[in-house]
């Protein structure tokens, strides 16, 4: 391989919370063992950016410039980072190929494609077999979702004054840690509400913010969690039948 090769690195994470850094250091050090200059390399990174959308800005721009001919080289660290789709991902390589440009995968069956369709086949397979394990992945998380709701257990984020048992049910949270509020605080925070006192007062010495209590206070429904201890939403008129005794 030549030092004086203009090499791109694509990096793609599917969310805020999902990690990057591993990408760049596999790249980093497969660049380094097959003697490419590390520092002369081009990034290009999409954060928080689903495979399946092909309107990532630095995707799209990648591709642009691979187009113009401006890279000898495309390092990844796996397939799936370009796309999660295949029409996505075969016009990635069709453009690579029109343009002479190598791509290399650090972490796949294969880790060279080349322009003259040398290991595409064994990337197109691998490409197949991820899409496939994540079509799998998201059926089986969806059917436990879909069964947790029958179930009347509580997914997503636990509202304040309320916890989430080891079952996986809503419960009114009775006794609070001190970084807490319990539900009682919540409903007396509100109860001063509807007497006047301002959402900033009323936030005084709770961990919950005057913002969450107004939001809470002005969704009616929500509202009558605390103050009436009623609900429409079955698995939380579950959870408060042990407060209205």
């Amino acid at each position: 391989m030549r030092n004086t090769e203009n090499v791109a690195a694509y990096v793609r994470a599917s969310t805020d919370k999902q990690g990057s850094q591993h990408q760049r250091d596999d790249i980093t050090y497969w660049c380094g063992q097959n003697d490419i200059n590390t520092s002369s390399i081009d990034w290009y990174v999409d954060l928080a950016q689903s495979g399946s959308d092909p309107g990532r800005d630095q995707f799209r721009e990648l591709t642009d410039a691979v187009a113009a001919g401006e890279y000898d080289r495309v390092v990844v660290w796996e397939i799936s980072r370009l796309a999660r789709l295949g029409s996505i991902y075969q016009e990635f390589f069709e453009t690579a190929a029109d343009n002479q440009t190598i791509v290399n995968i650090t972490n796949g069956w294969t880790d060279t494609v080349r322009p003259d369709g040398t290991g595409k086949l064994i990337a197109d397979i691998s490409a197949a077999v991820a899409e496939e394990e994540r079509r799998k992945l998201i059926s089986r998380v969806n059917s436990g979702i879909k069964r947790a709701r029958r179930e009347g257990k509580w997914l997503g984020e636990v509202p304040v004054g309320f916890e989430r048992n080891s079952e996986g049910y809503l419960r009114p949270l009775i006794d609070a840690d001190p970084d807490e509020d319990s539900y009682l605080e919540i409903r007396n925070a509100l109860e001063a509400i509807e007497d006047d006192e301002s959402y900033r007062q009323a936030a005084m010495g709770l961990n919950t913010t005057r913002q969450t209590l107004s939001r809470i206070h002005q969704d009616e429904d929500r509202r009558q969690w605390y103050l009436d201890a009623t609900a429409e939403d079955k698995r939380v008129e579950e959870a408060l039948a042990e407060v209205q005794h």
